[in-house]
């Protein structure tokens, strides 16, 4: 589990071979946006779009239990992709978990 969003943020650049560039960019509904600069390269492991929303559910889902918090996730989390510009909006364990799942 991630102490704050910038240590999340700091994992994802480092760790994450895909991710250029990471940054808070603003809060919905208390939530981070975190917008995510994806190299070029990777660009076509991006899952289709119609897909979306069944990643983030599942993500809201999984993060939950992990934090310990099970459904309450519900509808909190977002995915917007423009290449190059992905943007999550979630908790950190959710963002961490669409990531992993989208790409």
């Amino acid at each position: 589990m991630f102490e704050s969003i910038e240590e999340a943020i700091n994992y994802w650049k480092e760790e994450l071979s895909y991710v250029e560039d990471a940054k808070l960019v603003d809060y919905v509904g208390g939530y981070p946006v975190v917008e995510f600069t994806i190299q070029e390269a990777c660009h076509d492991l991006v899952k289709d779009k119609k897909k979306f929303p069944r990643i983030v559910r599942s993500s809201e889902m999984e993060g939950g239990i992990e934090v310990g918090v099970s459904t309450c996730f519900y509808q909190t989390a977002s995915l917007e992709w423009n290449p190059p510009i992905m943007k999550i909006c979630g908790y950190p364990e959710v963002i961490n978990r669409i990531l992993k799942k989208v790409m």
